[in-house]
């Protein structure tokens, strides 16, 4: 009995698949082909400079006396960063002006003694005109006037290198205070009250200053999109912080040489930002949109529309009829923002598009395990 109902049962369902027909298949997903605005951008990852950044040296030797600034302080040109002790300078400058004083007096006296040797010249030769004196007498009077004129000439040259090594020292004492070069605020204080610097073959550093006014984005584009890239060209990126402020320059320069990072090469792009409420810090990193072309109202279709590209440059796309029939169609391209492509040729607005069609591998796929299905039969 139970058998017989089992029996009946899978018949009635037999006869069910039999007599319904099976859903359609549900249509596929198109696009539509549309006039829009487009815009392309090359993104890249950005790190944040300041625009002027300077390192101030001690020119001379010394110990840190005092630190008049502390790190993120804002100074003007000429403030008082660092103070230096002064003793070794002031010792040397003392030795400078005794020296100089000393070859002052000696050529004072070298000139007391060419006045003389001038005046015994005139004589004897005065003498000698008159046949009173011998002509050996007036040939050494001329001879020790020579002498003692070159002597002072060797003497003033030595007075001019002593005033130069004077000024030198004096130079000296003064770079024992180290003032602002410009306007900016203080980003690095390497140094310690106390601490000796030695000013020898390198000049050591003790304070950066940087102006924050403006920054440097400092852009590592890919080499695949470098060729898009201009001077001139929009950049912009949003922080990550706070209220995510949008921040706008035009690139400023690409730099010609190129950085690795394993087998990937980039190049930088600068642009700068005005940063007057000081909201944005050196090394931070942003991610900058650069504009590399706009157009408005042109024809556009979803970019998941292309198919395959051929050697001419054109992409392959399935154009659906009003009856969802498909049929290839080769069309020219343009910008691209991510979403949509610009239509060059090849398309018009109002059709319709297969998205994300077949390419030449799953044609074949599909052919394959149709013909395969089919010899099974």
């Amino acid at each position: 009995m139970r058998a017989a109902i089992l029996v009946l049962l899978g018949g009635a369902y037999g006869a069910y698949k039999a007599l319904t027909p099976p859903p359609p298949p549900p249509a596929p997903p198109t696009g539509e082909v549309t006039l829009a605005d487009i815009s392309q951008t090359v993104q890249a990852a950005g790190v944040l400079q300041p625009r002027l950044k300077v390192d101030v040296g001690a020119q001379v030797s010394g110990q840190v006396r005092q630190l008049h600034v502390q790190l993120g302080q804002q100074v003007k040109k000429g403030d008082l960063l660092v103070s230096l002790d002064p003793e070794l300078a002031r010792s040397d400058l003392a030795q400078a002006e005794a020296s100089v004083t000393q070859q002052v007096a000696l050529i004072e006296v070298r000139q007391a003694d060419l006045k003389i040797a001038r005046r015994e010249a005139e004589r004897q030769r005065r003498l000698l005109a008159g046949d009173a004196t011998a002509a050996t007498e007036a040939e050494r009077a001329e001879t020790d006037l020579a002498k003692l004129e070159a002597d002072l000439r060797g003497q003033s040259a030595s007075l001019k290198r002593l005033q130069a090594e004077l000024e030198k020292r004096r130079l000296s004492l003064g770079y024992t205070t180290i003032t602002a070069p410009i306007d900016g605020t203080v980003v690095n204080l390497p140094v310690q009250e106390g601490q000796t610097v030695i000013a020898v073959q390198i000049t050591p550093v003790m304070v950066t200053l940087a102006n924050l006014d403006v920054m440097t984005v400092r852009a590592r584009v890919p080499e695949a999109d470098i060729s898009q890239i201009q001077v001139g060209q929009k950049a912009r990126f949003v922080t990550l912080a706070g209220e995510a402020q949008r921040y706008d320059g035009k690139v400023r320069v690409i730099q010609p040489v190129p950085e690795r990072a394993g087998n990937a090469v980039f190049y930088n792009v600068l642009f700068e930002v005005d940063n007057q409420a000081r909201k944005l810090l050196p090394e931070m990193t942003v991610q900058v949109n650069i504009e590399t072309g706009r157009a408005s109202k042109v024809l556009t279709a979803p970019m998941v529309a292309l198919g395959e590209r051929d050697d001419e440059g054109r992409f392959a796309v399935q154009v659906l009829d009003a009856h969802n029939k498909q049929s290839p169609r080769k069309v020219r391209t343009g910008l691209q923002d991510g979403a949509r492509v610009q239509v060059l040729e090849g398309l018009k607005a109002g059709e319709k598009v297969l998205l994300a069609p077949p390419t030449a591998a799953d044609q074949a796929a599909s052919a394959a395990s149709a013909a395969s299905t089919a010899a099974a039969k």
